[in-house]
């Protein structure tokens, strides 16, 4: 599961423990007689027997190992039931339900699978994974897996970082120490699981491991008051800034990185006869959809209307009864379902010291963890156990309280999530298999996709003028990808900001990038701001609302962002004007829209004031000037206020000279100067 979810579950007491092989025909009932751990003296190739990569008939023998996000808590119905549960059949201990990803995969699969073995564990560290597969019978063509989230004892950290953050300092200290340590604990252990995999698979067999999503949306500090964080154990999540859910985003990008790397090596391994296949959906969750928690389009309740795409549980907010109506902070820690649970929690976390345990721990507390690691595995020839807050010394799974399932789920991957997994580990086997069979993998050609932003209701526009040269700037001088990038990207710019005219101009990049091209950055950027937006008899001043063009797997994005503007969109720009002689000097106040909304007056107004000397006949003293938050009640989007000297309103402003002079029109100007 993903770092921040994964171990946000193991806080409130997801259950985890040893896994047993749990075999299962085509139809997902249990197949008659055990399984044993030997593997069969022969392995049978599975060999070139088509060319079609996308037709799974060779898959006869398959297994999903891992974690709960293989399990997949609370997607869907629980298989089986605390009664039937036995050391040979475990699905209400591991928490596995039927809208797992793996279940999805095996009905995609079709009729010629003849064993499916669905194993994968709430909670199980590599540990117990390495058990799961050791357990196997082997002559295997298919495994597919999730394994890592749970050994880098984080649970104490989320719930002191996000749950119930109770300072800083002790909370970065432990991120630190975690994030030094990630590697040492993780690759090691992981390429353990491959070499355990490795007596399982038929030749030409594959394995395909799934990565981890980010979980947080970091857009917006909206987040922290959201109805569903008073649905916890701990409400009023103060802990979810955007510094911190970033802080989990890149454990999450870490830990991929570390899975990429180990499936790279094991593909370059000449003594694995198998092929191995890296799935990532990270990048659906937070750019093809709106998936991720805190996003600033949902409502923040769950199910939420606003964000139907979510890929994760959140805690239910939905509360019906006489309460329905209530306060949410009120609601959920009087009413909810979990309010004794909840108070009881919190006086329990608040006797313990984070930082005390966790700096105890083995690994986080060793002067050389890898060598530690090193050590353990020479020792025991298995994944090592990482020594987590509360272990003996040879635990490999984590304790648990017991919660249920549907408290556990949350932070984990919803029905849509799973969904997601599986197609993204579908099309990996696919292109894995055409691998296999020496052959490019099938593909099919993306059609670019262009939308106007005003055809979606949007009341958000910009000057022509000013977006037609900043996106210039923008492709020619400001994208630079990220540091560290190595799946997709993304960057954005601003400009004038705090102004009518603010856009924000994004390049998003969905997969491992090439060459980033500006000469096609501006040929798009271009064609978003300027075929959009034309022609129309009904914007005559040719503002502009952007748009998006995905374009293979680059998308270039021009979002103008003042949501209040002069509505309808100014046929003719306006404004007014009044002076007054106050004996030496005059003083004005002007007002406007439609023009001078980007730079604060500076180049339009003001130069244009300053140019006319031989009008005004002197310099321009005492300059102010304001944008307003919306539109005054007459429509006016800003304001400006200045001297001059006297006598010069007749021959500069009520003839509209100065306005006209800088693309405005006040028609005159009142006042006795």
């Amino acid at each position: 599961m993903r770092i921040a979810h994964l171990v946000a579950v193991q806080a409130v007491g997801l259950a985890a423990v040893e896994a047993y092989v749990m075999p299962y025909s085509h139809a997902g009932n249990a197949s008659a007689g055990g399984l044993t751990s030997q593997n069969r003296q022969k392995k049978r190739s599975v060999g070139k027997r088509d060319d079609d990569p996308s037709d799974f008939s060779w898959v006869k023998r398959w297994a999903a190992v891992g974690d709960s996000y293989t399990a997949g808590i609370g997607s869907g119905k629980p298989l089986g039931n605390p009664i039937m549960d036995t050391p040979e059949n475990t699905n209400w201990y591991c928490s596995r339900y039927d809208t797992a990803w793996p279940v999805i995969v095996n009905d995609a699969l079709g009729s010629s699978v003849e064993d499916f073995y669905f194993v994968g564990c709430s909670g199980d560290r590599t540990g117990g994974i390495y058990n799961q597969i050791k357990a196997l019978e082997g002559d295997l063509d298919l495994v597919m897996m999730t394994a890592g989230g749970n050994d880098l004892c984080l649970a104490k950290l989320i719930e002191k970082c996000v749950l119930v953050p109770s300072g800083d300092s002790s909370c970065d200290n432990v991120i630190k120490t975690a994030q030094a340590n990630m590697e040492s604990i993780l690759k090691d252990n992981m390429k353990q699981l491959m070499a355990a995999l490795d007596e399982k698979m038929n030749d030409d067999g594959i394995v395909i491991y799934n990565g981890y999503a980010q979980f947080f949306n970091t857009e917006s500090e909206a987040c922290a008051n959201q109805a569903w964080t008073y649905a916890t154990l701990w409400p009023g999540n103060s802990g979810l800034t955007i510094s911190r859910r970033q802080i989990f985003n890149d454990f999450v990008v870490q830990i991929n990185n570390i899975i990429r790397s180990v499936v790279e090596e094991t593909a370059a391994n000449t003594a694995y006869k198998w092929k191995i296949g890296y799935s990532n959906w990270d990048p659906w969750v937070y750019d093809g959809v709106q998936g991720q928690m805190c996003d600033p389009d949902g409502t923040g309740d769950y199910p939420d209307k606003d964000q139907p795409d979510l890929q994760f549980f959140k805690p239910d907010t939905q509360v019906s009864g006489d309460d329905a109506d209530a306060d949410p902070k009120r609601r959920w820690e009087e009413y909810g379902p979990l309010a004794e649970k909840r108070r009881a929690a919190i006086a329990d976390v608040e006797r313990r010291n984070l930082e005390t345990e966790l700096y105890n721990s083995l690994l986080f507390n060793s002067v050389n963890p890898r060598a530690e690691v090193k050590h353990r595995l020479d020792r025991r020839g298995m994944p090592s156990p990482p020594k987590c807050p509360g272990d003996t010394d040879d635990d490999i799974q984590p304790k648990s309280i017991g919660l249920p399932d549907w408290v556990g789920k949350n932070f984990h991957p919803n029905e849509l999530g799973h969904y997601t997994i599986a197609s993204f580990a579908l099309q990996t086997l696919v292109d894995t298999r055409a691998a296999v069979l020496d052959m490019e993998p099938p593909s099919c050609e993306i059609a670019d996709k262009f939308t106007c932003w005003q055809t979606t209701g949007s009341k958000q526009y910009a000057a022509a003028k000013q977006l037609n040269e900043d996106y210039k700037d923008f492709c020619d001088k400001q994208v630079k990808r990220p540091t560290g990038a190595t799946d997709g990207w993304k960057f954005s710019h601003k400009y004038h900001e705090g102004t009518p005219d603010e856009t924000e101009f994004t390049v998003k990049v969905a997969a491992p990038s090439t060459n980033f091209d500006r000469k096609e950055c501006n040929d798009k950027m271009w064609a978003v701001i300027n075929n959009c937006d034309g022609n129309d008899p009904q914007n005559p001043l040719n503002f502009k609302f952007g748009g998006e063009f995905v374009h293979g797997d680059y998308t270039y994005t021009v979002s103008p962002q003042k949501k209040k503007r002069h509505w309808p969109v100014p046929k003719e720009t306006g404004g007014a004007c009044k002076g007054w002689w106050h004996g030496w000097w005059s003083s004005y106040v002007m007002w406007g829209y439609g023009w001078a909304g980007h730079d604060h007056g500076q180049q339009t107004l003001l130069s244009d004031l300053k140019k006319t000397t031989g009008c005004i006949g002197g310099g321009v003293t005492l300059w102010r000037f304001k944008y307003f938050d919306e539109p005054d009640e007459n429509g006016m989007e800003w304001q400006a206020d200045f001297n001059t000297p006297i006598w010069v309103r007749q021959r500069c402003f009520n003839n509209n000279k100065v306005q006209r002079a800088a693309g405005g029109f006040t028609g005159g100007c009142g006042g006795n100067d």
